[in-house]
């Protein structure tokens, strides 16, 4: 009998802490900072999860070193449910790819959904000269060492992409990294830079214009850009990305986070936005996206090595 009082209170006191979460606003971490694709996407999805959550969720843009700080950050925070990153590709597996001083690893969280997996494109300002990707192409081969692309760290998917790229050309340019994607529009508009790598939620909100899709099909919203593989460009790249948990969540708590996430992200208002925006949803539950993400990792400690660009 002691043992099953026992057990009925343990019950009881987990349906308690689930009853009570959230106490307090939930703070969403997005390790870059604002304007750039995941900030876009928490901002998207936070609304709507906290609702579901019966609370509110707040989020906090942390940038720096790639996005390893927020990261690392929210590696360290209390798994307690009310400090979780809306995460992606760079900071989540890149990053500890590149550098063994991060503080954390793809293993050091809990994985709730993954909300997002959208194409790169090659953009530059609505009022560039160049009027395709090979009026691009033919500048920088033209003018070597004076093409100067942006990217939102050193590692990032972006700049991992860019560097293929022009690789693939076999032409001399300039890398400029920067904290975040935001930092890169007012120089990309001004003339600093001539181009990025980025989604169609930052041509979308920024007005930039797209070159070419690094893709294999063409882009909804972005019909008339044509893709990598019709140009012969043999570069590939998406951004995913989703929401995670330092690790060690309590059970119920982390049951009701993945529950609301799947909620929010199926109401009308979300899938409206994420339209809208050019990135629908990619759904993966936890254990998918943390699958998927530990094969991302397996592939870019391989890439990063090949690139060199480990940090020592």
């Amino acid at each position: 009998m002691k043992h099953l009082a026992a057990a009925l209170l343990a019950a009881a006191a987990t349906l308690a802490s689930a009853q009570a979460f959230p106490e307090r606003p939930i703070q969403m971490v997005v390790p870059f900072g604002p304007g750039g694709t995941t900030d876009i996407m928490a901002r998207l999805l936070a609304d709507e999860f906290g609702r579901e959550l019966g609370g509110s969720v707040v989020v906090v843009n942390t940038a720096g070193a790639g996005g390893s700080i927020g990261m690392g950050n929210v590696a360290r925070a209390r798994p307690d449910g009310h400090t979780l990153a809306m995460t992606t590709i760079g900071p989540l597996t890149i990053q500890p790819a590149r550098r063994d001083n991060t503080g954390y690893t793809p293993e050091s969280f809990d994985y709730l959904c993954g909300t997002y997996d959208v194409p790169m494109l090659t953009m530059v300002r609505a009022d560039a000269p160049y009027k395709d990707y090979a009026a691009l192409v033919a500048w920088a081969r033209a003018n070597p060492g004076k093409l100067n692309y942006g990217s939102s760290g050193l590692g990032t998917m972006p700049h991992i992409a860019s560097l293929q790229q022009w690789k693939h050309h076999g032409i001399e340019v300039l890398h400029v990294p920067y904290k975040s994607t935001g930092d890169m529009v007012v120089p990309l508009k001004n003339g600093e830079l001539a181009a990025f790598n980025e989604t169609p939620p930052v041509a979308i909100q920024h007005q930039l214009r797209p070159l070419v899709a690094l893709t294999d099909q063409r882009v909804p919203g972005f019909e008339s850009v044509p893709t990598a593989r019709e140009l012969g460009l043999p570069v590939r790249g998406s951004v995913w990305g989703g929401v995670v948990a330092p690790k060690g969540l309590p059970a119920d708590i982390r049951t009701k986070l993945e529950a609301a996430c799947r909620r929010a992200t199926s109401t009308t208002l979300y899938k409206a936005r994420a339209q809208a925006a050019n990135s629908p949803l990619a759904w993966r539950d936890g254990a998918e996206f943390k699958r998927f993400a530990l094969t991302e990792f397996d592939k870019f400690r391989k890439l990063v090595a090949e690139n060199g660009l480990q940090e020592r």
